[in-house]
């Protein structure tokens, strides 16, 4: 009897501490915690975060501004290595790009790591309607100074032709006077040749101006070898003299063709495959 009392008296301990035990762990178990992985998440955060971002761009735009004095007394100064002749006395004018140069779209590409989505032209489309632009950082104030000086300013975007009049009220959003004599915002598609090898506009502005400046985010921004690897974006950017007196490039850690150009431009890739293809290009 003895026995079977502390047989099942051991049952009964043993059952109530695997109960306890169970109800424990249902109900103070950590839950699974949610990582993200995407890695745009830095890049986001160091240019709208940082003020190591914002001091870089203004003191661009400030060397900018410095130059730009110069290239105005100099009739023989042009920043288009195309304009050799005949645009001494041409008006002048300075050609930039929109996006990363001029509007800040940093609350677009959140929404892409938000959603865990990519760049597609629907919520890029909606983005730009609903008008919540921003300026970079010194932007507005190094057109505003150079527009005083009767300096023309050109924005060559490849924003596409179909979001034209979005663009131009996003620039008015952020304080830019758009003149009415001339139409300065030039989108991808607008004519059959304006694709997004942005030559052909700057060749077109190059006909009725003296182009003093170039200032944009992206090589694209510059010249047109930057679909090609590494290497030769490397030579070809390096053939010129111009950056930092001429050509101001601003820093885009986000996206970009430098971007691209790390899995050889296949838009076809997923997610995981561009991580991979990026984790391989670490030195």
């Amino acid at each position: 009897m003895l026995s079977r009392v502390i047989r099942n008296t051991a049952w009964a301990v043993g059952f109530a501490v695997l109960n306890i035990g169970c109800g424990a762990m249902s109900h103070t178990a950590p839950a699974a915690v949610h990582r993200t992985t995407d890695n745009r998440l830095d890049a986001i955060l160091w240019q709208t975060t940082s003020v190591e971002y914002r001091i870089l761009v203004r003191s661009i735009y400030a060397s900018a501004a410095a130059h730009l004095e110069g290239a105005l007394a100099d009739r023989q100064w042009t920043a288009l290595p195309a304009q050799k002749a005949n645009f001494q006395y041409l008006p002048p004018a300075i050609i930039m790009d929109i996006d990363e140069t001029v509007i800040d779209t940093t609350k677009f590409q959140s929404q892409l790591v938000r959603d865990q989505a990519r760049f597609s032209s629907g919520p890029w489309s909606a983005w730009q309607a609903r008008n919540e632009s921003q300026a970079v950082p010194g932007a507005v104030e190094f057109i505003s100074q150079a527009e005083s000086r009767g300096v023309t300013v050109f924005y060559i975007t490849n924003r596409d032709f179909a979001t034209k009049q979005s663009t131009r009220l996003n620039l008015k959003t952020i304080g830019l006077n758009l003149p009415d004599h001339v139409d300065t915002v030039l989108t991808r598609g607008e004519r059959p040749d304006w694709g997004s090898d942005k030559e052909s506009r700057r060749r077109h502005i190059a006909q009725s101006y003296r182009v003093l400046l170039l200032v944009g985010d992206d090589l694209a921004d510059f010249i047109s070898e930057y679909r090609t690897p590494e290497q030769v974006r490397t030579r070809e950017a390096q053939r010129y003299d111009q950056w930092g007196r001429k050509w101001f490039m601003l820093p885009n850690p986000m996206y970009g063709s430098w971007e691209a150009t790390l899995y050889n431009f296949d838009s076809d890739l997923s997610s995981n495959e561009v991580s991979q293809r990026k984790l391989k290009r670490l030195p």
